[in-house]
């Protein structure tokens, strides 16, 4: 079972729409998939569920209790389970042990675990990222994401975990290009070049990819996610 961590300690960087991705993307093509939700906001949750009631999750797994739910997630014939999360973590998620998460998971029977975590590179997020095998730094392109990004990297590498930069949004501007956009890329890219995994697009498609129930996935809406699976290396 392969565990992928998704962490920036920027707030709104694109956390929860990679981790969905991703899990679509490898449901796409048969695999067991788990996601799990580690934020109290529970945005992941809410993307993935019209119920807004307290559920059992991820809280209550943490406390030792054997009872939580497992959600079925279901798309037409993609499908992928997630544990939900609710404001409950906020009482304990930013002073867990980093090594809370190391085996909790190993017991159940999926391909690959994937780990949604809050704007925080402590606590909860920190157990997530020393427990996955995989880390992704999803950043948008904007002049606040960069310092929180790059100390989100400097975070991986003191506890020997290297992140993986994935931009959202990127467009590499033109040579001539002299906006205030094209400049913020250059500087983005230049400064975690050395760690860039590769870019996903912000666009509304994207968005109804994730959350619009009435969508039909065709063939082609499939292949949307294959980017994705190059991303985080998956054939």
């Amino acid at each position: 079972m392969k565990k992928i961590c998704v962490i920036n300690q920027k707030g709104g960087s694109g956390k929860t729409t990679f981790s969905i991705l991703s899990c679509l993307a490898l449901a796409s093509i048969g695999k067991r998939v788990l996601a799990v939700d580690c934020d109290p906001q529970a945005g992941l949750t809410h993307y993935l569920s019209r119920n807004d009631d307290i559920r059992l999750g991820l809280f209550d797994i943490i406390l030792g209790s054997k009872d939580y739910n497992i959600i079925n997630f279901v798309r037409d014939s993609i499908s992928f389970d997630f544990i939900p999360a609710d404001h409950r973590l906020d009482k304990i998620y930013a002073t867990m042990d980093p090594f809370s998460f190391e085996t909790i998971f190993d017991e159940l029977n999926y391909d690959y675990v994937v780990f949604d975590t809050p704007p925080t590179v402590q606590g909860i997020s920190r157990a997530a990222a020393m427990a996955s095998d995989n880390i992704f730094v999803p950043a948008d392109i904007s002049r606040g994401t960069i310092l929180p990004t790059l100390y989100t990297l400097d975070s991986l590498k003191q506890i020997k975990k290297k992140g993986k930069v994935v931009f959202v949004g990127y467009k590499e501007p033109k040579e001539e290009s002299k906006s205030f956009i094209s400049d913020i890329s250059r500087e983005f890219m230049e400064r975690v070049k050395g760690s860039y995994a590769g870019t996903i697009p912000r666009n509304i498609t994207m968005q109804k990819l994730i959350s619009d129930d009435s969508l039909k996935w065709t063939q082609k809406k499939k292949e949307q996610l294959l980017p994705i699976l190059d991303i985080i290396g998956v054939k």
